[in-house]
């Protein structure tokens, strides 16, 4: 176990020291402590992170919990944290005894770890954000310990996007080194320390935040080179579909694709429809292989409908939309069997439900009160739900 933790530990490092482009002059000792689960000691935390003043200057403790529900992401994000704490406070070995410290910011946590990430949850998230985009300020204020698991994988989507735009600026790396340098003196405002340590984000709250939604969008394309998954793609298709690219001369309503081809004699806009074709055309690149030829059917269509040509285009969408049905069904009954699988016959887990067993096991294993107002609490709020 000793040596597993240690090679995590300097994977961790190595990495911080290659994105910053530092050299390894470690001066503070980090100590990783691991404990095991002590039956006369239920209330040790599963991490507590310590840092003290001692004689010999700074020390920085982290104390883990190792038993079954440990995971290795936990001790890269916690590992990371006290790397970037001991960066903040190099310079600072004489702190008075008892001065509280300033962590690292979550953002820049996350956005550290998910770098280089290829996972289908990055990909999403950042197409997600990249169309509608939450502004700086609210970003930086929120706190990923508070929120879902769909809105923490929206914010680690976020929280890498902002890591990489930073970095990829010119002298973004001694920029972001100075950023992490100075922590200790930070204020409250985490914008106002992002401004005056990234300048060219803008100088107005308004051009900061077009700056954001500009890179934020370019980064999600150049990205976009990873498949995206089934409910994704259907999900893209969907949206697709609902652009509106003709109107009807008699009842002067507006269009989509499928139903332009069912009007005798529709008014197309060639523009939407071309511009229709194209959309299609960048999901079939990236479309789930099972949708692929659905997504292309639906893109020859809105090509063939820009050249004013319909021609039994309304049967052949019909019989994509059937198809379509068909391979979504057969794909909510693989999902079936393969969580019945993974709950009944795998030896092994695939991690998808870690979290809710997790909150599951946590909830077990709390005792509920049985004093007189507990019991009257309880009854009430099972005849109120």
């Amino acid at each position: 176990m000793r040596s597993a933790v240690s090679d995590g530990a300097e994977q961790v490092k190595s990495k911080v020291l290659g994105l910053l482009q530092l050299r390894d002059q470690w001066s503070v000792p980090i100590l990783l402590n691991l404990q095991r689960p002590q039956a006369n000691a239920p209330e040790v935390p599963p991490v507590l992170l310590n840092f003290s003043q001692t004689g010999a200057g700074l020390k920085i403790q982290l104390d883990l919990l190792v038993d079954r529900d440990f995971q290795p992401a936990v001790l890269q994000r916690e590992v990371l944290r006290a790397l970037l704490l001991e960066l903040s406070y190099r310079a600072l070995p004489s702190l008075p005894a008892g001065t509280p410290y300033v962590a690292p910011p979550d953002w820049l946590v996350d956005g550290i770890l998910t770098l280089d990430n290829e996972s289908p949850e990055v990909f999403e998230g950042l197409d997600s954000v990249a169309s509608h985009p939450p502004t700086l300020g609210t970003f930086l204020a929120q706190h990923p310990g508070l929120l879902d698991s769909q809105s923490r994988a929206l914010y680690r989507a976020c929280a890498s996007a902002l890591v990489r735009i930073l970095l990829e600026h010119e002298n973004g790396h001694a920029q972001l080194t100075r950023y992490i340098a100075d922590l200790p003196r930070a204020s409250a405002d985490a914008l106002s320390d992002l401004q005056a340590h990234f300048p060219w984000l803008g100088t107005e709250s308004g051009a900061m935040e077009k700056n954001w939604s500009e890179h934020i969008a370019r980064v999600a394309q150049e990205r976009r080179f990873a498949l995206v998954t089934f409910a994704a793609t259907s999900e893209q298709l969907d949206e697709c579909l609902r652009t509106k690219i003709a109107q009807d001369r008699e009842k002067k309503n507006s269009l989509t694709l499928e139903e332009t081809v069912r009007v005798s004699r529709p008014n197309i806009d060639t523009k939407a429809a071309t511009e229709l074709g194209q959309r299609l055309t960048l999901l079939a690149a990236r479309a789930h292989p099972l949708l692929r030829p659905v997504v292309v059917d639906y893109q020859l269509a809105a090509e063939l409908v820009a050249r004013k040509k319909r021609h039994s285009l309304a049967r052949r969408l019909a019989g994509s939309a059937a198809l379509r049905q068909k391979i979504a069904a057969r794909m909510s009954e693989v999902d079936d069997f393969m969580n019945w699988y993974e709950a009944t016959q795998a030896k092994t887990t695939s991690g998808a439900f870690r979290d809710y067993l997790h909150a599951a096991d946590s909830s077990e294993e709390t005792p509920r009160r049985r004093d007189a107002l507990s019991v009257y609490l309880d009854a009430l709020e099972t005849q109120l739900q």
